[in-house]
């Protein structure tokens, strides 16, 4: 009993840190909890809930079609949840299914730049099942780990064309959505008596390639004028039409990661994880109309390769109560597309055992965003952007309960 409050701050430290800092790394958001897959002692519910206040801005946007404009803020608030059921099964077979959210992304944005960017979300549910067999290797137990999971993707992205083009009364706005199926592989070495863990962990690229959707209050006509289309062929093109379907296709990335900890002395235990993202396969969006027929839109991403570094203490204060703090460095993804740059996160977490079948866990973290500059354009009409460095913060809770 006497390492279990560590294990479960540590665990609740690791979550939090690496949810809110990998904000920067792409969409990274949410990750499967597979605890359950290294509890000998039957079944259990793990569940956490994560709230994050990101408090991203610009200082400054220029667009040569509204001007200058001054501050403008655009990151969303949002929660994180995750649960995960499972235990050991049989001999030597564990097993956990999961529900998280592990991509995302919430913008909305003020004044001139709406004509650009109104809206702009990316939701994504993922139901899981892992399984693990264990043998005995050495002090410790190797387990082989493999498991399938369900990935649902709705991406939303919303324009404001009121009081430039004639005849818009709303905001114009582009919904798609897909699911499709990815895996996991991996492996795990624990030696309990020395709160000893380690785990690689291999998360399958998924593939979007045939996301549908809908354009509504889209003024096509007069947005291909825009672009440089002869009024004429515009004309003929779309007409009067305001709405059509919409596809499009994309992929999420691929991931590695290797997760350690150890006890180090009586009482204390380090931690640390590296992460890699294969965020370069999330290059532009192109999007089809179901009028003409015709790529219609795109927005541009041009991602860069993701890395997440984190490293922590944790500590056991008596048999019921444990804490840990950590810093995590994540490193941009942005190549001048948006200001997705580098991010510090200070975190810590506390562990309570209320009994020996029920856990609590709550969190805290700061986050620190570096400055960027969005100066990448993908037509003579597009805007420009500056992000000062600013402060987010994230609170966290969550409990555990054995049986």
């Amino acid at each position: 009993m006497g390492k279990q409050p560590l294990s479960a701050a540590l665990t609740g430290g690791i979550i939090l840190a690496t949810a809110v800092s990998a904000q920067a790394g792409g969409f990274n958001r949410g990750a499967a909890n597979l605890d359950p897959l290294y509890n000998a002692g039957g079944f259990g519910i793990y569940s956490t809930a994560i709230y994050v206040s990101p408090g991203r801005s610009y200082s400054s946007v220029n667009s040569p079609v509204t001007g200058p404009s001054g501050s403008v803020e655009f990151g969303e608030d949002y929660w994180i949840p995750s649960v995960s059921v499972g235990g050991r099964i049989a001999g030597g077979l564990s097993c956990a299914g999961s529900y998280t959210q592990p991509y995302g992304a919430d913008a909305k944005y003020s004044g001139p730049i709406t004509f650009h960017i109104a809206e702009q979300s990316l939701e994504t549910h993922e139901y899981g099942l892992t399984c693990a067999y264990g043998f005995d290797v050495g002090k410790g137990r190797l387990s082989v780990i493999g498991g399938g999971f369900y990935e649902t993707v709705e991406f939303t992205q919303g324009r404001n064309f009121i009081g430039i083009i004639p005849g818009v009364t709303d905001i114009s706005l582009l919904q798609v959505e897909s699911d499709t199926f990815g895996y996991r592989l991996g492996l795990g070495y624990d030696i309990p008596e020395i709160a000893l863990k380690a785990q690689l962990l291999y998360r399958s690229e998924t593939n979007h390639d045939d996301a549908t959707g809908n354009y509504t209050n889209t003024p096509f006509a007069a947005l291909a004028v825009l672009t440089g289309a002869p009024p004429a062929v515009a004309g003929a093109l779309y007409g009067t039409a305001t709405s059509a379907t919409a596809r499009t296709g994309a992929s999420l990335p691929q991931s590695l990661e290797l997760n350690l900890q150890s006890g180090i002395a009586p009482g204390w235990l380090a931690f640390g994880s590296v992460k890699w993202t294969d965020w370069s396969v999330l290059q532009n969006l192109i999007v089809t109309e179901g009028v003409a027929g015709r790529p219609f839109s795109s927005t541009q991403f041009f991602f860069k390769d993701g890395w997440t570094i984190n490293g922590g203490i944790g500590h056991q204060f008596n048999e019921k109560l444990a804490g840990q703090v950590s810093l995590t460095w994540d490193k941009g993804v942005s190549t001048g597309w948006d200001t997705l740059y580098d991010t510090w996160t200070i975190a810590g977490g506390l562990g309570y055992n209320a009994t020996d079948k029920f856990q609590l866990r709550a969190g805290a973290a700061a986050i620190y965003f570096e400055d960027g500059l969005k100066d990448q354009r993908s037509s003579a009409t597009d805007y420009t952007a500056v992000s000062p460095s600013e402060w987010g913060y994230a609170l966290q809770i969550g409990a555990t309960l054995k049986f």
